[in-house]
């Protein structure tokens, strides 16, 4: 039971790391299509009444992008790391768990280890599985990422301000005029 405390509580201190050396505001991750059909990737710095201004990647040169020439705004929302490291840590733990008892209670007739065996047999068997689900949960989290798409092209001013209203929310500097 120690061992488990210890566990979540290693896992716990891992995922709140990232909070401890927190940075300035990133702004939301930009693929731009413009109407000519070339494409700027980058972050978003802030957004004008009529143009957006990111700093492209990997140059990490700023541009200043017009709002009429762009057709379509993408969005690429944060990977899902944590959440797939958590969900690998449960699953693998229950899973290697079930195994490792199994395991242990077919060994428990040998009497290798008495009446222990089921016991150790899942303990251990959960802390393999947990690391090995954690570390895969991390690996499929962190390669998964959700887009948002806007249509730029073809719309109304209207539409356009709306638009510009959600990016602006998603700058590093909001702000910024």
């Amino acid at each position: 039971m120690k061992k488990i405390i210890t566990l979540v509580i290693v896992s716990s201190l891992l995922l709140q790391s990232g909070a401890l050396f927190a940075k300035e505001r990133q702004g939301a991750q930009l693929e731009i299509t413009k109407t000519d059909g070339t494409e700027k990737k980058g972050e978003l710095i802030g957004v004008k009444q009529d143009s957006t201004l990111i700093l492209e990647s990997p140059s990490r040169i700023g541009a200043s992008i017009d709002v009429s020439e762009v057709k379509i705004i993408k969005t690429v929302k944060g990977a899902y790391t944590g959440t797939g490291f958590l969900l690998g840590l449960f699953v693998g733990g229950a899973i290697g768990a079930a195994i490792g008892y199994g395991i242990g209670s077919y060994q428990s007739s040998s009497g290798l280890l008495g009446n222990y065996s089921e016991v150790v047999g899942a303990e251990a068997g959960g802390i393999i599985g947990g690391l090995a689900g954690s570390f895969l949960g991390a690996v499929i989290g962190s390669s998964t990422h959700k887009y948002e798409t806007f249509q730029i092209e073809g719309k109304s001013q209207e539409q356009i301000k709306a638009v510009l209203r959600i990016l602006r929310t998603q700058a590093r500097f909001p702000d910024y005029q």
